[in-house]
């Protein structure tokens, strides 16, 4: 990191102390929501709907709620229209008008149109690959808007300076902002009974750079068919900002120590996709996860051991891989992984595992797959039990 690198980093630790010593956590008088992407700005696109709109309703619906329910607290919005506002405007809304809360509203995709889920980020260090690649594809949009160098300080999402400024605050707003995530998290998975892809960390510009408790919520997988009819119909997307407002009364109730009733809501019922016309746009990538649950009826599970990644897709009969049996590739993030075996237990993978890193794969691990649907070691683990 170079000297300009460092001074930065100095700067804003001294910024943000300032800020984090000058303003009362104890009660939430002004929450920003703040609906992701807008205008030229898509986000990811599914067969029917765009990302873009679905945030901006859920979000308006949000804002709503809150001051129809409460008289003392201020709601402002990074925007209420479908319009373009760069990054780092609406971290300075946030900031500029002392709020209290920051809550980002987005939708996630996947090329794996299986991958499906609920989840919350809260600003951190990336704790996986997946967290990593969602925030540096989200990060990314930085690079579209104009002047973007003036505008970061030079900020480059991908670059290893910016891992080691996020790390600077982890912890800052930290345990609030988990704590209204896991309120969120909690109460959507009551009532969408999607599956459950936990709160994270990561670093996200627009968490990184507001002053305050703050959440990145993706309300599920636009890029999968059956979750995208249920985000894309009004009844439903009224649902899920109930929950996002009755989390925001659990946070409220245990800070402020007060005992605001929820309202109710009702549950998300298993749809079938809407018969609609398709947007006749390629399926957009600006985010990517992998997939956490199988959707299919059918069973097969099997371990295998990762033991290469690269973003060049080389054949599996490559050179590099020739002394290796059983080669196997697969696409994730924009980066192609390579394993090898095709084991049925976990314990003969751990054995397989043992023999690579003898061979000099000392950063190999075991993966799990679900007719050949990348799930996670504790899933396969469940679904094996029910065989």
């Amino acid at each position: 990191m170079n000297f300009k690198k460092i001074f930065l980093v100095f700067f804003l630790l001294t910024f943000f102390n300032s800020l984090i010593f000058s303003q009362n956590r104890d009660k939430v008088k002004c929450i920003v929501i703040d609906a992701g992407h807008g205008g030229a700005d898509p986000g990811a696109l599914g067969k029917r709907v765009k990302e873009k709109d679905i945030n901006l309703s859920v979000a308006l619906k949000l804002g709503k709620l809150i001051t129809d329910n409460y008289n003392d607290v201020k709601v402002i919005y990074t925007r209420k229209s479908d319009v373009a506002v760069d990054l780092y405007k609406r971290a300075r809304i946030a900031n500029d008008n002392h709020a209290d809360l920051f809550i980002s509203i987005h939708c996630n995709a996947s090329e794996n149109k299986a991958a499906n889920g609920v989840e919350t980020f809260v600003m951190g260090l990336h704790k996986s690959e997946a967290s990593l690649a969602v925030a540096k594809k989200e990060n990314a949009a930085i690079l579209l808007e104009k002047n973007y160098e003036n505008n970061y300080e030079g900020f480059n999402p991908n670059s290893p300076e910016a891992n080691v400024i996020f790390s600077l605050y982890t912890s800052a707003y930290l345990k609030n902002s988990t704590l209204l995530a896991s309120y969120v998290q909690k109460n959507l998975l009551n009532y969408t009974k999607f599956i459950d892809r936990k709160v994270q960390q990561a670093g996200f510009w627009v968490l990184y750079k507001v002053a305050m408790p703050s959440i990145l919520i993706e309300l599920g997988f636009i890029s999968n068919v059956d979750e995208e009819a249920i985000m894309m119909k009004e009844e439903n997307q009224i649902i899920m900002a109930k929950c996002i407002y009755n989390a925001i009364v659990e946070y409220k109730n245990k800070i402020e120590e007060d005992t605001k009733s929820f309202i109710p809501v009702d549950i998300i019922e298993k749809q079938s996709p809407v018969e609609t016309p398709a947007i006749n746009t390629p399926m957009d990538t600006t985010k990517q996860e992998l997939v956490v649950k199988d959707s299919s009826n059918t069973i097969s599970i099997s371990y295998r051991v990762q033991f290469y990644a690269t973003t060049d897709d080389l054949p599996i009969d490559h050179q590099k891989f020739r002394k290796l049996n059983d080669v196997k590739k697969y696409s994730e993030n924009n980066w192609w992984k390579y394993t090898v075996g095709d084991e049925d237990s976990f314990e003969k993978a751990q054995k397989l595992l043992k023999e690579m890193k003898e061979k000099g794969y000392k950063d190999a691990f075991i993966v799990a797959f679900n007719n050949d649907s990348k799930i996670t070691i504790d899933e396969a683990k469940r679904l094996s039990r029910k065989k």
